[in-house]
């Protein structure tokens, strides 16, 4: 039988002020073998949940997706990366429906900056650090991390260990 055909329309969406990127860090202390989480209000879900270090691309204000993403590390954890590994060199689709990227890093050795950028207007982030893996994956599995953050913590985590690092 020959294939009927539908006609659907879609609700497709995205950001092309933000280049249709975004970045999500992952920072780890390979001292401690632990990782550096924000707890911030999510309007989406309506609570505070804890995170990584995110944000949008900004062509006017970033060279690439790095220097965005040391940008947010910066401004919402107030730290710097000793180094930086880009885990997915292609970004990631958001969902079916987005035209967004999602671009995850993971950050090594963080040191912290006595003199971060300000958090933007709208942003009233505490920062965690010192968190195992075991509370970051508790944290994922009961639902308290948004899914960008989720899906980078699991990556990240995959990495250390390939690194050896975990």
């Amino acid at each position: 039988a020959a294939p009927t055909k539908k006609v659907v329309k879609w609700h497709v969406h995205g950001s092309p002020k933000a280049n249709y990127s975004s970045v999500v860090v992952f920072p780890f202390d390979t001292l401690t073998k632990s990782a550096t989480l924000i707890n911030e209000y999510c309007p989406g879900a309506d609570c505070a949940l804890s995170g990584l270090p995110a944000g949008s691309f900004e062509p006017e204000k970033h060279e690439d997706m790095a220097h965005a993403a040391a940008d947010e590390l910066n401004e919402e954890a107030g730290l710097k990366a000793r180094r930086m590994i880009l885990l997915t060199p292609n970004g990631i689709s958001v969902d079916k429906y987005s035209m967004n990227r999602l671009h995850i890093y993971l950050a090594l050795d963080c040191t912290i900056d006595d003199n971060p950028r300000p958090q933007d207007d709208e942003e009233d982030i505490m920062v965690e650090r010192g968190v195992s893996i075991e509370d970051v994956m508790g944290r994922l599995e009961r639902g308290d991390m948004p899914s960008p953050s989720a899906l980078a913590s699991l990556l990240a985590i995959q990495r250390l260990r390939e690194l050896q690092l975990l």
